[in-house]
């Protein structure tokens, strides 16, 4: 039903990006990639489906996509928490463990209580850095 309307509705890029999560979520992973690089050339600014592409980026190992897309998507909508510790996860992996401290900070600023940056930062903060608790 879902892509009947994507279809039938080809300029509303809401409907590529619900269609790619659904496709995501089923592991049809080529085609949420399409749908959501579809949502993005209709409305670059589509949070959900930057944000989306860029998981399938990283697990695919295009870890510097990923963070392009994070890093703009992050930046209209810094209280978007998952989206900044996806971003300092993705820095810490990298070895630039104060970038990652950076977003980690960003994200508590925004969510003080957000008990997994709350555990990054803590382990970026030790001595070894560590990227995960």
């Amino acid at each position: 039903m879902l892509r009947k309307a994507v279809n039938g509705s080809p300029k509303d890029p809401q409907l590529p990006a619900a269609l790619g999560y659904v496709e995501q979520k089923r592991g049809a992973t080529s085609d949420a990639r399409a749908l959501y690089e579809q949502a993005l050339k209709q409305d670059p600014t589509l949070l959900e489906a930057a944000t989306n592409l860029g998981v399938l980026d990283a697990k695919s190992g295009e870890l510097r996509e990923a963070v392009r897309l994070w890093e703009s998507a992050f930046q209209r909508a810094p209280g978007r928490s998952g989206i900044g510790v996806n971003l300092a996860r993705a820095f810490c992996g990298a070895g630039q463990i104060e970038e990652a401290r950076n977003f980690a900070m960003r994200v508590l600023q925004f969510n003080p209580d957000l008990t997994e940056a709350r555990k990054l930062l803590n382990g970026l903060n030790a001595t070894p850095p560590k990227c995960s608790p």
